[in-house]
């Protein structure tokens, strides 16, 4: 198994970047990943790169219209993690103004949060992307292409989909966070540096319109946007698609069955771009269609 070290990282998605590797399709990779903030972690210091992402890693055989099927058979986090508060970031950072990180242990799978608090881990993948045609930063941004989306449904045992649009998908991973919440309330989640394990391979022809993603007890559309409220419309909307073009559904019963069935969610605080999710359940979604 081919492993890939996190000092072949970028901080953006250039379709001219050259591929820190290349694997056929349907191999498996360990990737090592740095936190959102390398290490640096001190109150008084100020990261001087953010979202440093490994890769690319280059599929052979992937053009664009086809996907990458990414199945992320493991996630072995580093033992410590950061969550930290900042002027200006979170839903509340108006309020909460002073620089405030807060560094823990990760022991006997949990988190060990200050006074006693101990916090069930659940690692994930933040930060995963194909490289798309025009260059994007990896910190914050998103899009068709997946990237910075802070889904804490991304553990161990999912399968994420990703469109292809330079040859070879050239993808890239990072951000790991030992447990995060929906919306990331208070800016960010437990940072932490992993080593993934992933099986990619090439699905040809696909055409997706952005990512999708099968969790353990979801399937997922993801979607991103500057507006949030037009972000999670647009998610609502290519869920109902998938189940009347691919699962068979009939448009009126797919959208009452959302309505039943479903979950629209931020996957994390406030940005200029915020990307958001639309959850099925996956007992449900698997008493439809082939």
């Amino acid at each position: 198994m081919q492993r890939l070290s996190r000092e072949h990282y970028t901080l953006v998605l250039d379709p001219q970047l050259a591929p820190a590797i290349t694997i056929a399709s349907g191999e498996t990779l360990v990737v090592e990943t740095w936190d959102a903030y390398k290490g640096v972690w001190g109150a008084d210091q100020q990261p001087p790169e953010v979202g440093a992402a490994t890769g690319p890693i280059a599929v052979a055989g992937a053009q664009a219209g086809d996907a990458l099927r990414i199945d992320i058979l493991a996630i072995t986090p580093a033992a410590t993690a950061m969550h930290d508060v900042r002027p200006g970031r979170g839903f509340l950072g108006e309020t909460f103004i002073e620089r405030r990180p807060t560094v823990m242990a990760l022991r006997d799978g949990h988190l060990q949060f200050p006074g006693g608090i101990k916090v069930p881990l659940n690692p994930s993948v933040g930060l995963i992307a194909t490289t798309p045609t025009m260059i994007q930063i990896t910190a914050s941004d998103s899009g068709p292409y997946g990237g910075d989306l802070d889904m804490k449904e991304l553990v161990a045992g999912s399968t994420l989909w990703l469109p292809v649009f330079v040859p070879g998908g050239k993808l890239v991973l990072g951000d790991c966070h030992a447990v995060v919440g929906d919306g990331a309330v208070g800016g960010t989640g437990a940072e932490c540096s992993a080593e993934v394990t992933l099986r990619i391979t090439v699905e040809h022809g696909k055409h997706l319109p952005g990512p999708r993603a099968l969790t353990p007890q979801h399937f997922a559309i993801l979607a991103s946007g500057d507006d949030v409220g037009e972000t999670m419309r647009l998610a609502v909307q290519q869920m109902v698609d998938f189940l009347v073009q691919e699962r068979g559904m009939e448009p009126y019963a797919a959208y009452s069955l959302l309505s039943l069935a479903g979950d629209i969610r931020m996957s994390r605080t406030f940005r200029p771009l915020s990307p958001v999710k639309m959850l099925l359940a996956r007992e449900v979604l698997e008493q439809i269609g082939t």
